[in-house]
């Protein structure tokens, strides 16, 4: 660090100059970052998830490309309501990139014409009006096909569905037909109310609103920590040096993120908020220290040096930890997760960068303190003031404040035991949010949006005509009404029962193989390709189609748990995929928990490695792991006694909190074996570290709370969460750090050892200049203010 603060203080132009460039050099990248929300790219393509997913798609098309648009009428059968049906659905099939689009005005129905089969249209369109016959209109309610999916039992509500095409489901196309959608839909708004749900439409919604959400509280989040920096510092260099390190440390992040192909997911959308908080932590710790310095006599360069031969390589350790703890969710089986874990690891990386070489590069050019009024920064005295009161407090009660900090600890922990993981396809989102209302409209009046699917291959042509099999099929179906959160459901059983309606007048299946065969012959001459989403070409695979309330994925997957027993005994000859989107969110909570697991337990790991190898004494490893420990699992406790169920979102906060605790307890003992290796008093070196560093650990802890607890304000669920489980892991880390981790080094007195050249443990320390001013306290000496 000598070497790097040299050649800092020697080319401070140079440096700005370069960071200056690499600036402008990153705005273009940074603003063609693009975003998306995928649920296949939560898996690697190899995975037995993906891999069944994928033969779905391959045999009978996607279950995700399809956006409903539903509304009530007070007639959805009168001529005018139908004319609409048809003009909004001919308008929306002429939209780019739209496959097809099913409605009331393109539904069919199968008529005998002596003995072959005919496709006739339910409704009948003339020039000047829309007939629909009682007739049709019975059999159109009657039809499975068409009943709770494009009209409800009732006849009181209408659906449209338009399927985008699945060749380019991305997030810009997607949001191009969403808009052209809109604007179609605007000028029937004046007749109808309009309900729009389906995946695609929800995947960009969901998308924008998170964006838009997190570009606000980023906003708001500087302002106010704009403020309270003032309030800490009082000057303006104070202030504009954090945010200017925070903005760069963003920028460039972003930039990373493009220039190596990445884009925004749901995960990496918390990126910057992140990186705000821990921006602003290193560059305060630096500026109290320079400020400490500079209210000693010190000018600006004996200073500047000081204050990174005392806490560059400390800030260093810090960065290296959090990166460690983010970077092990690279191990993770979620791609996103990997990739929210290596770009916030190489965020946090940057930040140190930036803060080491901007922060001291341009400190000179600001306005010196005044070094005769300690007092001008009052909130950075008073701080200091009470944490030696604190001080003086753990050191009369560290036994019972390790103590009782352990047994609270013991108790959340069992909380922790009553976590449950499930995560929902709607996740995050409130109840009373209008994209949670238009698709509890469908689940209300028609059906669910969200598909769970069995393909179910007989291994054998025509294996699926066998009426053995089809009883099995329809016995499947039975099974799967019987489950409450199941609507509706359709397979080659469904299309079948409808020729055998249209031919006999009796709906039921086929009494064997030809009759089966003859149906399915008579089908393709009628030119209907319906059944092509419900069988392969060689009738060997078949699929079933249901449709389910977003259940949440501890519900989806005791579901699958108690009906493969099931298919497996009746279909032993065949091969069963359950897959479908819900399914892949079950997958994806369970993979997400997991890995979120493995990835904390190696974060621990690798730190107490890199602590043991420093330090050098198993107690120490110890002490500096327990403050870190300690905010998760009452985080995780909390969530266990309030029911928070553990998902996707709330899952990442751990390795957030796990992040944000391990800086200041770094910090702690970093500046403590530096103060003991001068004092040779561990009463002494506590005291000072814990005034010095406690204060830089308040004062940080402050705007992080700031930071993230202004996302407590959200109407996401999962920022919501975010923020109110991270400021409480901020929090209870900031009482650990100045309370039990002093407790503890006093009851232990470990020996803090290290390796040399990591931690500049022969740095040139002044002695104290104040000493003889707080020699007479009763329990130990305390430092002067010349740390």
């Amino acid at each position: 660090m000598r070497v790097i603060a040299d050649f800092i203080l020697a080319y401070p132009r140079f440096i700005l100059s370069v960071i200056i460039i690499i600036a402008i050099s990153s705005v273009y990248p940074a603003t063609q970052v693009q975003t998306d929300f995928n649920l296949e790219g939560f898996f690697p393509e190899d995975s037995p998830t993906i891999v069944d997913y994928q033969r779905l798609a391959e045999e009978f098309g996607r279950d995700d490309n399809a956006i409903g648009i539903a509304f009530k009428a007070p007639s959805v059968f009168s001529d005018s309501t139908l004319r609409h049906i048809k003009e909004i659905s001919d308008r929306l099939a002429s939209i780019p990139n739209i496959e097809r689009v099913n409605s009331l005005s393109s539904l069919t129905r199968l008529e005998d014409k002596r003995g072959m089969l005919q496709t006739v249209p339910y409704v009948q369109y003339g020039r000047e009006r829309a007939l629909l016959s009682e007739q049709a209109r019975s059999a159109l309610l009657d039809d499975p096909f068409a009943s709770n999916l494009l009209v409800s039992s009732d006849g009181g509500v209408t659906a449209i569905y338009m399927e985008v095409n699945e060749k380019v489901n991305r997030f810009d196309i997607r949001r191009q037909v969403i808009s052209d959608l809109n604007r179609v839909l605007g000028e029937y708004a004046h007749l109808y109310d309009f309900n729009t749900a389906g995946i695609p439409f929800f995947r960009n919604t969901y998308v924008e609103l998170l964006n838009a959400e997190i570009l606000v509280f980023v906003s708001i989040s500087s302002v106010l920590i704009i403020g309270v920096l003032w309030l800490i510092f009082g000057n303006i260099r104070g202030v504009l040096v954090p945010i200017l390190i925070v903005w760069l440390t963003i920028l460039f992040t972003v930039a990373f993120i493009v220039l190596t192909g990445g884009y925004f997911e749901i995960m990496s959308s918390t990126i910057a908020p992140i990186l705000l908080c821990v921006g602003v932590a290193d560059s305060i710790h630096l500026l109290i220290k320079y400020q400490d310095a500079r209210l000693t006599g010190m000018a600006p360069g004996p200073a500047i040096r000081e204050t990174l031969m005392i806490l560059g390589s400390a800030t260093l350790l810090t960065s290296i930890t959090t990166a460690i703890g983010f970077a092990t969710l690279g191990t993770s089986s979620v791609v996103p997760m990997q990739r929210f874990g290596y770009y916030t690891a190489a965020g946090v990386l940057l930040a140190f960068v930036i803060t080491i070489f901007f922060l001291p590069s341009i400190l000179p050019y600001f306005r010196d303190l005044n070094t005769k009024k300690p007092e001008s920064t009052r909130f950075h005295h008073l701080t200091g003031l009470l944490l030696e009161k604190v001080y003086y407090w753990v050191v009369r009660n560290h036994k019972p404040i390790v103590i009782t900090t352990l047994l609270i600890t013991l108790v959340f922990s069992w909380g922790a035991t009553s976590l449950k993981v499930n995560g929902k396809i709607f996740d995050d989102v409130d109840d009373e949010h209008p994209v949670m209302q238009q698709s509890q409209f469908f689940t209300d009046n028609l059906s669910p949006q969200f598909p769970l699917e069995f393909v179910i291959d007989t291994q054998r042509a025509d294996g699926a005509l066998n009426p053995d099999f089809l009883q099995r099929v329809a016995e499947l179906e039975n099974r799967l009404h019987s489950i409450p959160e199941v609507a509706r459901t359709t397979s080659i059983t469904t299309i079948l029962t409808q020729v055998n309606k249209t031919l006999t007048g009796t709906a039921a299946l086929p009494l064997n193989q030809q009759t089966a065969a003859q149906y399915m012959l008579l089908l393709e001459l009628a030119d209907t390709r319906e059944y092509e989403r419900l069988v392969n070409f060689d009738y060997s695979t078949v699929r079933v189609a249901a449709n389910i309330e977003d259940a949440g994925s501890y519900r989806i997957n005791q579901i699958r748990d108690e009906i493969e027993p099931w298919l497996r005994e009746n279909f032993p000859d065949e091969r069963v995929l359950t897959t479908g989107t819900s399914i892949l969110v079950g997958d994806i909570t369970q993979n997400i928990v997991g890995s979120l697991t493995w990835s904390i337990a190696l974060a621990f790991l690798l730190i107490a490695t890199l602590m043991g190898w420093l330090f050098r004494d198993l107690k120490l490893v110890l002490i500096s792991i327990l403050p870190n420990i300690i905010p998760l699992m009452i985080m995780a406790g909390t969530m266990g006694f309030l029911g928070i169920d553990l998902k996707p979102s709330s899952a990442v906060v751990f390795t957030i909190a796990f992040g944000i605790a391990v800086d200041d307890s770094i910090h702690f003992l970093a500046r403590l074996r530096i103060e003991l290796s001068r004092h040779q008093n561990m009463n002494k070196a506590l005291a000072i570290t814990t005034k010095r560093t406690g204060r830089a650990i308040v004062l940080t802890s402050i705007i992080l709370l700031i930071g993230f607890g202004i996302l407590i304000t959200s109407d996401f669920t999962s920022t919501l969460l975010m923020g109110a489980l991270v400021s409480q892991a901020i929090f209870t880390a900031l009482l650990a750090d100045i309370f039990f981790l002093p407790a503890f080094l006093y009851w232990l007195n470990p020996r803090l050892g290290t390796r040399s050249g990591f931690i500049d443990s022969d740095i040139p320390l002044p002695e104290p200049r104040f000493d003889h001013e707080l020699k007479q306290h009763p329990v130990l000496h305390p430092p002067s203010e010349n740390a």
